[in-house]
């Protein structure tokens, strides 16, 4: 059983061939829910049941929770009341692209035959959070953020040039930089408690 970056070589191969004659099979729909906790900009975030070829998954065992907040430093500056520390969903976002970049990458590395021994990216960014404060009009949201810095350092024997383009190239297919990078229809939908379901009548 040939094994590589963890995966055995025959079984992939076979995933990958079914995969690409039943591609209905591997599609997915994906949520996640934040739950506010009466603390402004607190929410335990929930990333539990997904479907996948149309097939919802919903297994108890399933369930991870990401608490989200802010730095304490502008917790006590802004007035909070016992000010905590806890990642920022900006931040939250930034990792998840971080990790999507490296499952690119390690998948590149895996079809393409190349040997990786150490993978990290590293993402940046320069926020202005003057809108979500009030501080500027939602219309000029586009200053929020400036361009996002990516470095992908790979280490491994035998690689080149060749080798490093068929990675950068790679990397280019991991979904989340393409949510980031790509225009999406993302509307927030606000509905009350009063507020009727979408759909029923």
């Amino acid at each position: 059983m040939p094994v590589k970056h963890g995966v055995d070589l025959e079984a992939f191969g076979a995933f990958s061939e079914h995969a690409a004659e039943h591609p209905e099979e591997i599609q997915f729909e994906l949520e996640a829910r934040g739950v506010y906790e009466g603390r402004a900009g607190h929410s335990l975030t929930k990333v539990e049941q997904f479907s996948l070829g149309g097939e919802e998954i919903d297994r108890e065992t399933r369930e991870y929770t990401f608490p989200m907040g802010a730095w304490r430093e502008v917790e006590e500056a802004a007035g909070f009341v016992g000010p905590t520390d806890r990642p920022e969903p900006v931040e939250v976002a930034l990792a998840a692209l971080t990790g999507c970049l490296n499952v690119a990458v390690s998948f590149t590395a895996l079809h393409e035959g190349i040997d990786v021994e150490g993978l990290e990216t590293t993402v940046r960014l320069d926020f202005d959070p003057r809108i979500v404060l009030f501080l500027d009009e939602v219309e000029n949201s586009e200053h929020t953020f400036e361009n996002v810095d990516i470095e992908i350092e790979v280490s491994g024997d035998g690689l080149g040039e060749a080798e490093r383009e068929l990675l950068e190239a790679g990397a280019r297919r991991s979904p989340v930089w393409n949510l980031f990078r790509l225009p999406h229809d993302v509307e927030p939908n606000v509905r009350t408690a009063s507020s009727p379901i979408p759909g029923d009548d």
